[in-house]
């Protein structure tokens, strides 16, 4: 039973990489694009150079094959696996799925926020009823916490910040009644043991994905090597000093940047606008709540588990 399985975990694992990566790789092509012009607007002289702009585009992504083509090797650095390609060669290297089987868990308290947030000061009965539904979901969580494979300290961490989380939630239900002060005490309260489990996770990711990229570089030879592009996938990369943000930023306040000042590429129509902004704000309001910093959030979950490896906080920006 076991092998079988095994098998099935691979397939499954190869179909959502290979789902993955072809979205990764279609996001990519559309990267360039940009939703066409009202031509009906435009000039018969701006029409003509919007249609030699994008002939020369196309003369530009002609040379994208030739170029993929000198690369030996692709490493596809995801949060479940490490997809080498070369040539026509595909393998795939499982990473262990302890993130993954805790997830659930550090997102419960999102969860947490979200739903507290929004019945302070709220009398409804149905609203209260999310509230005892959620409960109920953190008893599931809490049974499936010690079948996990992380490590037994990370376990009774997990189950401990949410047990928390639980007995709270059940005596808001209890009170029918919360306010943001109280919210924020709980999160507060859970906010070391998050950041335990956090770091314990992150160390044990760590480690496990070094491992896997050092036996891929010692099968390969050191002018491939030298020639290796790794892929991690995530948001998709702003370009630096754009024009837009230096005029906007010249009237707001350059110290704005990166606080009230975004660039979010790729987004053109007004509701994927307003979306990304709910995102962000969103965010904005957990960290205050639950780290006392407004842009924790806005960084990467296992974030000081990577500062402690090259000891600096970084970001790697496009070269300029």
């Amino acid at each position: 039973m076991k092998p079988f399985r095994f098998v099935l975990k691979h397939l499954f694992y190869s179909i959502l990489i290979i789902s993955n990566f072809y979205l990764y790789v279609q996001a990519q092509d559309s990267a360039d694009k940009r939703p066409p012009p009202n031509t009906s607007q435009l000039s018969a002289l701006d029409q003509s150079f919007n249609s030699l702009n994008e002939e020369f585009r196309k003369l530009y992504r002609e040379q994208t094959k030739a170029i993929m083509d000198e690369i030996p090797l692709i490493l596809i650095v995801s949060g479940d696996s490490v997809t080498a390609l070369s040539g026509q060669s595909r393998t795939v290297y499982l990473l262990p799925n302890i993130y993954t089987e805790i997830k659930a868990s550090l997102h419960s308290v999102l969860g947490f926020q979200g739903l507290m947030v929004k019945l302070s000061g709220n009398v409804d009965d149905e609203q209260w009823q999310k509230a005892i539904q959620y409960s109920k979901y953190l008893g599931e969580l809490l049974t499936l916490i010690p079948q996990t494979t992380a490590q037994q300290k990370t376990k009774q961490l997990t189950i401990e910040f949410v047990t928390l989380i639980k007995k709270a939630t059940d005596e808001f239900i209890k009170q029918k009644q919360v306010n943001e002060n109280q919210v924020h005490a709980v999160l507060t309260k859970v906010r070391p043991i998050i950041l335990n489990v956090a770091k314990d996770i992150g160390q044990e990711s760590a480690e496990s994905l070094k491992a896997i990229l050092v036996s891929i570089q010692a099968k390969t030879s050191k002018s491939d090597w030298n020639r290796t592009i790794a892929v991690i996938p995530g948001p998709i990369t702003a370009r630096l000093n754009n024009l837009n943000i230096a005029v906007t930023a010249s009237v707001m306040g350059r110290e704005l940047l990166g606080k009230r000042i975004f660039y979010s590429e790729n987004v053109y129509d007004e509701a994927g606008i307003i979306s990304y902004i709910e995102m962000l704000m969103r965010d904005k309001k957990l960290s205050v709540m639950l780290f006392d910093d407004p842009y924790r959030m806005w960084r990467d979950l296992l974030a000081d588990t990577s500062t402690s490896i090259i000891e600096t906080d970084f970001f790697t920006p496009l070269a300029k």
